[in-house]
């Protein structure tokens, strides 16, 4: 069973208005390099930050800007500055306050004057699971360069990229809005030799490996880098600002794709409602990725070829009103018995109507390769059916 609930926690592009600039702030330190161990939570990178003494859990995104919560202004008594209008993975906007941290330490590295927008993260039905105070964004690292280590769950900041000791050649990384946003190109070869490139953004707050936007689907149509598998109509990410809008979504397989010069074979892809294709942290299971902001190059190691074996989803859930629903519906058979929207009740003997959204994220993983299982859903008309899966 392969749920899908992809927390595309934030992207800020150019649907953002006021004179704000995240492109401030330094390090203190001429050469630095720090290694600094990190834990996952739930799928997320969470690193320690200390703040005038006291040490708070941040998430590492670089599809975000820095973010802080409301505690740590209060802490530092600061008082926060304009509102902007921020747009979300989804396309939903809403307006945001923005205020700057006089100095935060990464392991022994201090940070000063660091740019972010202000967020209550308790108030977010999924991002209050993880427990986080803040995000470490794109343009916090925009001077330095960043090593993830996936086998040792490290991140090494570094100015010198000679002491990472990378036997590979790196590819060029592209640097967005005053946010410094990291794009790299991920390339695909067909069976006819039809060759594609689509620029990708590096997201570390992103699960999976490839989510293919809907503008990057329209110019790859006419080739044949990719089988289209589904088409469903529906919801399936959840943003800052909550779930998206219905919409069409198509269920790809690319035989093969090309990442630094890495081969993936068998990638499982969805599109996304976003203008952004981007790639996540699902290729840290195979090597370490470096993204050299400093000279805006981009290294993916692995040691061999990646096959990428993932069953083919029959469905994906979503958020809505709190509650855990089916967001697309892939399989034919399946769209005669379940509708986006209708409420999941159980799964085998697990009650999901009276487990936390929390603990959903969590029992969701251990779901993934079950090849048997009974789904329970309730319809909007009230109407509950028990339907059997098989993978």
């Amino acid at each position: 069973m392969k749920h899908k609930l992809v927390l595309l926690l934030l992207l800020i592009n150019s649907l953002i208005f006021g004179q704000v600039n995240f492109n401030q702030g330094n390090i203190n330190d001429k050469e630095y390099y720090q290694v600094i161990p990190y834990e996952i939570e739930i799928g997320k990178i969470i690193l320690p930050v200390t703040i005038n003494n006291k040490t708070y859990r941040f998430l590492l995104d670089t599809g975000a800007p820095n973010i802080f919560s409301p505690e740590i202004l209060k802490e530092l008594n600061i008082t926060e500055g304009d509102s902007i209008y921020v747009n979300d993975a989804n396309n939903q906007d809403q307006k945001m306050k923005f205020a700057v941290v006089p100095q935060l330490k990464i392991g022994n590295l201090i940070f000063e004057n660091q740019a972010g927008l202000i967020y209550n993260f308790e108030e977010h039905n999924l991002l209050s699971c993880y427990k986080i105070d803040g995000f470490i964004g794109s343009n916090l690292l925009r001077n330095s360069i960043i090593k993830l280590n996936g086998a040792n769950k490290t991140i090494i900041i570094t100015n010198k990229i000679k002491l990472l000791n990378i036997d590979k050649k790196p590819i060029k990384m592209r640097l967005v809005g005053n946010q410094k946003m990291p794009y790299v190109a991920l390339k695909f070869v067909a069976k006819n030799s039809d060759r594609a490139s689509d620029m990708v953004l590096v997201d570390t707050g992103m699960d999976g490996f490839y989510d293919m936007s809907k503008r990057a689907y329209t110019i790859f149509e006419k080739s044949k880098i990719f089988e289209a598998l589904f088409t469903a109509t529906g919801i399936s990410d959840s943003g800052l600002f909550g779930a998206g809008t219905s919409n069409e979504q198509k269920l790809l397989e690319i035989e093969n794709a090309d990442l630094n010069q890495q081969i993936i074979n068998n990638l499982m892809v969805s599109t996304t409602s976003d203008d952004n294709s981007r790639i996540g942290l699902d290729f840290l299971k195979y090597g370490d990725i470096t993204l050299d902001f400093l000279h805006k190059k981009f290294y993916f190691e692995s040691a061999k070829t990646i096959d990428v074996k993932e069953k083919t989803p029959k469905f994906y859930t979503s958020i809505q009103n709190d509650k855990v629903v089916i967001g697309l519906v892939w399989d034919d058979k399946l769209k005669t018995v379940m509708n986006t929207g209708d409420e999941v009740i159980s799964v085998d003997q697990i009650d999901i109507a009276t487990i936390s959204l929390c603990d959903f994220l969590k029992l969701k993983k251990e779901w993934k390769n079950k090849d048997r299982y009974i789904l329970k859903i309730k319809n909007k008309e009230g109407q509950i059916k028990e339907i059997s899966i098989e993978n």
